[in-house]
């Protein structure tokens, strides 16, 4: 009830302050589980994400969120769950591949941070472990004009266009060459930009 709620209010606030455009929605599942992986430039993009699709998406989350009692109420009743930062979160993996195995979508920022380039950010081998060992297909995801509407440190709205455009499934053999194939589903993230141009 809650989610849906979050989910119906970031509509609303879309209609004044974020005009949305779609593209390649029909590259997302219409059941089953999945991966999306998305770049990420604004605090935005975790509530831009999920209204452009019709499916419930269960988040990842960096840890230092949920330290506020409050806030890690509201976190874990709209499906967003910690991970440690840079460190082998055997347990936020564990979550996860149980989400997967729920048939249950999972949505993850696989840089983890929104500040630095393309060129400075850094991808954590975590995603490709996750693929592998659920053998879901990965989605990748290119959000473009959310650090328009919140740019980083802002407080307030501006008004923007966002594009937000989904890439074909990848699917990943077994095998244990993780990082190689966290690099790959960046590759795809960043190759839709094209499309939101």
């Amino acid at each position: 009830m809650f989610y849906w709620f979050a989910w119906s209010l970031v509509r609303f606030l879309h209609v004044i302050f974020f005009p949305l455009k779609i593209v390649g929605k029909e590259n997302i599942p219409k059941k089953g589980a999945f991966i999306l992986a998305s770049n990420h430039q604004s605090y935005l993009d975790p509530m831009v994400i999920p209204i452009s699709t019709s499916r419930r998406l269960n988040f990842i989350a960096r840890d230092t969120l949920f330290k506020s009692r409050v806030m890690s109420w509201i976190l874990r009743h709209l499906d967003v769950f910690p991970i440690k930062r840079n460190s082998s979160d055997v347990k936020a993996i564990r979550m996860s591949l149980n989400i997967l195995k729920q048939d249950k979508p999972l949505l993850m920022f696989p840089e983890g941070t929104r500040k630095g380039h393309k060129e400075e950010k850094t991808v954590q081998p975590g995603i490709g472990l996750l693929a592998t060992l659920s053998g879901v297909p990965v989605i990748p995801v290119y959000v473009s004009g959310s650090e328009k509407v919140l740019p980083p440190g802002s407080k307030s709205l501006r008004r923007h266009l966002i594009k937000v455009s989904y890439g074909k499934p990848i699917f990943f053999a077994k095998g244990k060459d993780y990082q190689h194939k966290a690099e790959r589903i960046m590759q795809n993230i960043y190759a839709l930009k094209e499309a939101n141009l």
